[in-house]
């Protein structure tokens, strides 16, 4: 019993701190590109030293090493998307976007696997849209709001960051289909993260000396304060929760853990709310559309887990 609380505990506080991830993505001043160029550069070296220290084996199909890069781009395109829509719009509308994240699965894990449409998901995802669309045409009361014009049209900041927040929701969506199938081939999931965030390290190092303007000594973060906040970001918010997220998913049961990874917008939420203040402030009706997409996700989660008990 006190094991399974302090599992419960752990796992909270583990959302917790990925919600704290968009707040230090707020604070660190450098671009989303030498942002994640730095965040992976330093988790890949803390997960090879805790390999190391606990004498685990790094070894990898060779077989399996382009499809390692391969997602090891794609968690890159991610975070760098992830935190690019946080510095055009704000917390707020990026978690929004994020949040879709279960949709994008039901709509690419049939294509991605060749396995069967859930239609129960997909009829979810209408709700999901509607929340996304609510969302979309809300106008914020924030001190941060710009209008761009493209033609004829007209769009704000916050809708741009929204629309770049669900490509990215995309991506990540895209990664755990193809993660999951990778790490099953594993006995140690956090193998496969040291390479995937190792090659996404290499993917922009390598994107940098062919069409960078700048030269790559730029994307190193240099201030003291970009530094401390990176460290945290990489360690407490990246490589923590990886590891430890391994060790907890061996003894908590699948729908436990995905309950707690969806309230990390609502962490996450209230945490840019408490730090930001003025330009977090949204109208009511951008709520009403939050609440409509985490409570679907949720009703998603609780369905699915429901078949899983009749199917066992």
């Amino acid at each position: 019993m006190q094991t399974h609380i302090k599992d419960q505990i752990n796992l909270h506080f583990i959302v917790f701190v990925w919600g704290f991830t968009a707040i230090l993505g707020k604070f660190i001043s450098i671009d989303a590109l030498a942002l994640v160029f730095n965040r992976t550069a330093i988790t890949s070296v803390a997960i090879g030293l805790y390999l190391l220290l606990r004498r685990k084996s790094f070894q990898a199909n060779s077989r399996d090493l382009l499809f390692m890069w391969l997602c090891g781009v794609l968690i890159a395109v991610h975070w760098i998307t992830f935190f690019g829509a946080i510095k055009i719009a704000n917390i707020s509308i990026t978690l929004a976007g994020i949040s879709t994240g279960a949709l994008w699965t039901a709509l690419l894990n049939p294509i991605l696997t060749k396995s069967k449409i859930d239609w129960t998901e997909l009829g979810l995802g209408l709700l999901v849209i509607l929340g996304i669309v609510i969302v979309f045409y809300e106008e914020p009361n924030s001190a941060s709001l710009e209008r761009y014009s493209l033609g004829s049209l007209s769009f704000t900041n916050f809708q741009i960051g929204l629309i770049i927040a669900l490509f990215s929701a995309m991506l990540s969506a895209s990664f755990s289909i193809l993660n999951k199938k990778l790490v099953s081939r594993y006995p140690r999931p956090i193998q496969v993260t040291f390479w995937e965030l190792s090659f996404a390290f290499l993917s922009i190092l390598i994107y940098q000396l062919i069409f960078g303007t700048d030269t790559l000594m730029s994307l190193w973060a240099s201030s003291y304060s970009n530094l401390l906040f990176l460290a945290i970001l990489a360690l407490l918010c990246t490589a923590y929760p990886f590891i430890k997220s391994v060790e907890l998913l061996k003894r908590m049961s699948p729908f436990s853990v995905m309950l707690a990874i969806n309230l990390e917008p609502v962490y996450g939420i209230l945490l840019a709310a408490l730090f930001f203040g003025a330009t977090e402030s949204m109208n009511p009706q951008f709520y009403i559309g939050v609440v409509i997409i985490l409570t679907t996700v949720i009703a998603n989660g609780i369905i699915k887990a429901r078949k899983r008990q009749n199917l066992s």
